[in-house]
């Protein structure tokens, strides 16, 4: 599987197999962390035999998702907080 733009080595188990519990296996198979960074354009093994969820890769397939999770940020501190959702006044 070629690694994309933004992708994290769980994005590519996901994409390959559907299911995040094939990171550790796709890791030990290519050699890396599974918190190592996919290099993008850079060509990883998926093990032959590894168990997958076809409705979840039918679904990306049919929705043309591309799951790149690394690089979002989102919005923090005191201006974004919600009292008593992610603020707890004590």
């Amino acid at each position: 599987m070629i690694a994309q733009q933004n992708q994290t080595l769980q994005d590519l188990a996901i994409m390959a197999t559907g299911t995040v519990e094939s990171l550790i296996t796709i890791a030990q198979a290519n050699s890396i962390s599974i918190t190592d960074i996919p290099v993008p354009g850079d060509d990883y093994l998926i093990p032959p035999g590894i168990s997958t969820d076809n409705s979840t890769l039918q679904y990306l397939a049919q929705n043309s998702i591309m799951i790149g999770t690394r690089g979002q940020s989102f919005p923090q501190g005191v201006g974004y907080w919600i009292i008593e959702t992610d603020f707890t006044v004590s």
